[in-house]
């Protein structure tokens, strides 16, 4: 009968007290047993515990977050090591898997909602560096999103960091100014310098029109 392998996750979540393959072998336990040896800091536990949910927990969200598979590995993770610290708060009893997918799918919920404020900030910041109608905008610019971070990258630090605070992460000018230590008319300043530079830098970057053979015109 062959033994199953560790998932290739098993290596990248810290166990702690013990890495699971020395000392004695305990019986196999339950999972209630499991949840408190794992609140415990047993490194072998969270080894177990591990492999017997790891493919629930992954599937899961995979299905939560679907075309996002750059950053479900992390979000599996992420969900095992914030098992592992609320696990002294589990009332022993109630079962465990609905308790994990709950950390699954709170964590995944969350990261959607950082991502849809990401995608609708880079929207913003497409609107202002486009001159063409807004229906045309998505179509036009997909060239020039790939090209912000870019862009964005060669705008000095002061005006880059009041770009960040309020047109991504939606700081206003007050709560930007304190947060630099500059006066709010600076930062609207910056802001606007940092816009019109981030403008024409992706304005070059934009594809030249396609030319049009007269001849396969008048066809």
């Amino acid at each position: 009968m062959s033994t199953r392998s560790p998932h290739p996750l098993a290596k990248l979540v810290p166990l702690h007290r013990g890495d699971g393959d020395g000392g004695t072998r305990a019986e196999p336990l339950g999972e209630q047993g499991l949840i408190a040896a794992c609140a415990a800091g047993d490194g072998a536990a969270r080894a177990r515990f591990f492999e017997r949910y790891i493919d629930v927990v992954y599937r899961v969200v995979r299905r939560l977050r679907p075309g996002a598979d750059h950053a479900v590995e992390d979000l599996v993770q992420a969900t095992f090591l914030q098992a592992y610290a609320a696990a002294p708060r589990f009332r022993l009893g109630e079962p465990v898997r609905p308790w994990l997918l709950g950390i699954a799918a709170n964590l995944t919920r969350e990261h959607a909602r950082r991502e849809g404020r990401r995608i609708r900030a880079m929207g913003t910041l497409a609107a202002w560096w486009s001159s063409e109608p807004a229906a045309s905008v998505d179509a036009l610019d997909r060239q020039r999103l790939a090209r912000l971070p870019e862009a964005m990258a060669e705008l000095p630090h002061d005006l880059r960091a009041v770009l960040v605070l309020v047109d991504l992460e939606g700081q206003g000018g007050r709560d930007a100014a304190k947060i630099l230590a500059i006066p709010e008319g600076t930062v609207w300043r910056r802001l606007y310098q940092a816009r019109r530079r981030l403008r024409v830098a992706l304005d070059t970057f934009a594809p030249a029109p396609a030319v049009v053979d007269p001849a396969r015109r008048r066809r």
